[in-house]
């Protein structure tokens, strides 16, 4: 392999594991770089066109809301429920839920874990919420939802 010609090799499979490694020209010189460590070195990207955030989950029931996928879709069934946010997350973490379905109930976050000790409820298709994670709690920073604080 190592008289082969980068155009030459064969096409990597996905997804990447992170410690792979990556050809680059850094100053003139081959160079290896894993791929977290490339990655990780990208600072303020500037990100143009559509931009899509894959990965989400719905709920019709009660339930905790997942924060290891970044959209939720809630369809909300005829009665009422709380849907804590209760998994680890990261500082910077951005969450959105969408109401995209209701049966005439109500869901509640729970108000453990968002900032100010708030209630963020959705009864109405279209309501949203978006939520920042910094600390220990999720931080409304916008969205169509009712945020109410004690």
């Amino acid at each position: 392999m190592a008289d082969s010609k980068v155009s030459q090799l064969t096409a990597a499979t996905s997804p990447l594991g992170g410690g792979e490694s990556l050809y680059v020209v850094q100053g003139g010189a081959s160079r290896k770089v894993t791929v977290d460590n490339f990655v990780g070195s990208i600072k303020n990207p500037n990100l143009t066109g559509n931009i899509t955030v894959s990965g989400n989950e719905t709920i019709t029931s009660a339930t905790d809301i997942k924060t290891s996928i970044p959209v939720t879709l809630i369809n909300i069934p005829a009665g009422d429920g709380i849907c804590p946010l209760v998994e680890a997350a990261s500082n910077g973490q951005v969450k959105v839920i969408m109401a995209t379905g209701n049966g005439g109930g109500t869901f509640t976050l729970l108000k453990g874990n968002i900032a100010g000790n708030a209630n963020v409820q959705f009864f109405r298709v279209g309501q949203s919420a978006t939520l920042m994670y910094q600390g220990d709690k999720w931080f409304p920073l916008g969205g169509t939802a009712n945020i109410i604080f004690p």
